[in-house]
């Protein structure tokens, strides 16, 4: 007979508990709306910085007399010396412009800036792919006027003198 009653009283808080709960729910629940202040906050979220806030300084470039290095994902591979900057790329979602009547090499699938003239494709039967060394995202070298820079997006190599050089990514080129 205490079986039953345990059973009972446990059928009864259960009725009970569903019936709070049925009275204190609304039929439409309504979403918390956030404070004006945490709108505030959250606005900015992947944008820049507001004006006035400290950014990282930028490493200084690692000075080299010349390096053949690659990138974080091995897609792309540079040669840098003080007269000039070549990247090669092996993935890319872009085409390069025709070859030049010219080139009787492989056209295109490299990018280079030497002394004070503009950036150019290749035209090459070598490859500065395969270095041994890595150029970590957010790093540079520089040989004498001569820059290159790796980040996430794409590598950068210019002339700082002339203002000549590149971008080179997957996804696009850009000539400067």
């Amino acid at each position: 007979m205490s079986a039953a009653r345990g059973w009972a009283g446990l059928g009864g808080v259960i009725t009970l508990v569903v019936a709070l709960t049925a009275c204190s729910a609304s039929p439409d629940p309504v979403e918390p709306r956030p404070t004006t202040q945490a709108l505030a906050t959250n606005a900015g979220l992947g944008d820049a910085p507001p004006p006035g806030a400290a950014s990282p300084s930028p490493e200084p470039p690692e000075k080299v007399s010349e390096a053949n290095f690659v990138s974080p994902s091995g897609n792309i591979g540079c040669y840098l010396d003080k007269s000039g900057a070549r990247c090669d790329i092996v993935r890319k979602n872009w085409q390069p412009p025709p070859a030049p009547a010219d080139c009787d090499l492989d056209w295109g699938s490299g990018i280079a800036v030497h002394q004070t003239e503009e950036a150019t494709f290749t035209c090459a039967g070598d490859t500065v792919l395969g270095g041994k060394e890595m150029l970590a995202y957010g790093k540079s070298l520089r040989a004498g006027d001569f820059l290159c820079s790796s980040d996430s997006k794409a590598m950068r190599c210019e002339n700082t003198e002339s203002g000549h050089g590149f971008t080179v990514a997957i996804e696009q080129y850009n000539l400067f």
